[in-house]
């Protein structure tokens, strides 16, 4: 899998921890999604990690303070909960966009009619 598919993953990975689901949030796109560039992502799975990462550095930070902890600590433990399962599926998302994309290239041309007549 891509280097893009290892740090989602990693990032789905700390969400599993026993700290608070905020705690866990920040810590995982923090970690592992914050310098991430959505064009190492297969096309599908684009659109979907831009408006996750907009929806967490909405808010802005004072001082000493990340984007993502700023509105993380704003959010309800329901809006941070769902925030962590866009993550989970995003996961799902790039992994199956990953394996589709090799076998649509690998497909062969087959001829269904003989070039001579």
């Amino acid at each position: 899998m891509s280097a893009a598919w290892e740090l989602i993953h990693l990032a789905a990975v700390e969400l599993a921890d026993s700290s608070s689901i905020k705690q866990r949030l920040v810590c995982a796109y923090s970690k592992f999604l914050r310098e991430l560039d959505s064009a190492e992502l297969p096309r599908g799975a684009r659109g979907e990690f831009d408006s996750l990462r907009s929806e967490l550095t909405r808010v802005t930070p004072c001082r000493g303070e990340t984007a993502v902890a700023a509105t993380v600590r704003k959010m309800s433990n329901e809006e941070a909960s769902s925030c962590a399962r866009r993550i989970v599926q995003l996961l799902n998302l790039a992994q199956t966009e990953a394996l589709v994309a090799p076998a649509r290239s690998s497909r062969a041309v087959v001829s269904l009619f003989s070039a001579e007549a």
